[in-house]
């Protein structure tokens, strides 16, 4: 006697396809923004005209040094005693971490997963009012920063401090999200298999659902300040 179950797959297995006068899938698609001058300083040109226009910010600078001088001059105007951080390695400005340190500011680099005490440091992170990361990648067509998560590189400091800083270098400019999908493609999606997480961040956190109006900073960063080395 054959189950409810079986009744039900037999009747799947024999019913005529849906679709089967649909096209087939396109080999290539057309982009869904344009950019057709992919040079550095054209992506950075992109970058910055969206990120502004979503009300974030961004400073392109030379080399190492005038990285590190931005983002501590970044850190004096939000009066800042405590940051949240990824591991420095993996934020592309040498010497930034110490001369962090060397400035008074308490470093927190939030490890829910190894922290004994993960509500006591998730109160402790919630003091901090800047938080400091690199990021995969951005997207020049709309202002976006790529973040994947790792060991070392969690989530918490892009989405708990009321300001965000993300260091970044040209390099890591994109023309689109498309691009970095189709570059993870190129290896194995392993973004997307071996990550927890993966996100992108267009601007600062923004709802209009109080009143119509638009409020900033409700779900997350209500600034976000990217660092661009060349």
């Amino acid at each position: 006697m054959s189950s409810s179950r079986d009744k039900i797959l037999s009747n799947l297995r024999s019913a005529r396809r849906p679709f089967d006068d649909a096209p087939p899938i396109p080999k290539t698609y057309l982009p869904v923004t344009l950019q057709e001058d992919v040079s550095p300083d054209a992506l950075l040109e992109r970058f910055t005209r969206e990120l502004i226009a979503l009300k974030g910010d961004v400073f392109p600078v030379e080399g190492d040094s005038a990285a590190c001088d931005q983002v501590m001059r970044l850190l004096q105007t939000h009066n800042t005693t405590r940051i949240l951080a990824w591991d420095f390695a993996y934020i592309p400005v040498d010497g930034l971490e110490s001369a962090i340190r060397e400035s008074g500011i308490e470093i927190v680099q939030p490890n829910t997963h190894t922290h004994p005490e993960r509500d006591a440091l998730l109160v402790e992170s919630a003091g901090a009012q800047v938080s400091i990361t690199g990021a995969d990648a951005a997207a020049a067509t709309t202002g976006t920063l790529i973040f994947t998560t790792a060991p070392g590189k969690g989530r918490i400091p892009t989405v708990l401090a009321p300001v965000h800083i993300a260091v970044i270098n040209q390099s890591q400019l994109l023309p689109r999200i498309e691009s970095w999908i189709a570059l993870q493609r190129q290896n194995g999606l392993q973004a997307f298999t071996q990550s927890a997480n993966f996100c992108f961040v267009t601007g600062p956190s923004r709802t209009g659902d109080i009143e119509m109006e638009l409020i900033l900073g409700v779900h997350g960063p209500g600034k976000v300040q990217v660092v661009v080395k060349r």
